[in-house]
């Protein structure tokens, strides 16, 4: 039996990770996983309050989006993960998963124009998105500004291959040419 592929979408908030997976899921069959659509049903069940018990509740999360990651890739499922991997502990997990599961790692990692990345931050904080968040507070965008939209963040240091994506224009993203990078198509 073939490994299990790991679709690591990766980067910092407004790239564009949920809108890729999403398109990846439909060309792929992959299965799925998303630590924010996890919190969301958490949120609807448990309920929301303000952004600390969002992030308390991301803690809570975590464990499981990467339990059910590893559920699939102990049945030797393919799995698309999104998510900005940013913690030094992120990088354990995925170990294990390569030496347990034989997981073999495909990363797209996606960048975009900091300016751009605060306006798409603050339109989804307006309209789309789970107000469990709560992105649409000021002190949220003081806390995106320091964390996220003043920095540069770089892939994962993981065996496999990786691809960057400027995002900051969205219609010249070229997504047939990343379905064929996690394929391994021609």
């Amino acid at each position: 039996m073939a490994s299990p592929k790991l679709v690591i979408i990766g980067g910092a908030p407004a790239t564009g990770k949920s809108v890729l997976a999403d398109l990846l899921v439909q060309q792929t069959g992959f299965r799925r996983v998303s630590k924010d659509l996890l919190k969301e049903h958490l949120f609807d069940v448990i309920e929301y309050r303000d952004r600390q018990w969002s992030r308390e509740i991301g803690v809570l999360a975590f464990p499981l989006f990467m339990g059910i990651v590893e559920m699939y890739l102990r049945r030797g499922e393919s799995v698309i993960v999104d998510n900005p991997f940013i913690h030094a502990a992120d990088m354990e997990w995925f170990h294990r998963f390569e030496k347990d599961y034989g997981a073999e790692f495909i990363q797209v990692h996606l960048t975009a124009d900091p300016a751009i990345l605060r306006e798409r931050f603050i339109e989804r904080a307006h309209t789309h998105r789970h107000p469990g968040h709560n992105d649409a507070l000021e002190d949220v965008l003081e806390e995106f500004e320091t964390k996220w939209f003043n920095k540069s963040f770089i892939p994962l240091p993981l065996s496999g291959k990786t691809k960057i994506v400027d995002t900051t224009d969205f219609d010249s993203v070229n997504h047939d040419a990343i379905v064929k990078f996690i394929l391994g198509g021609p």
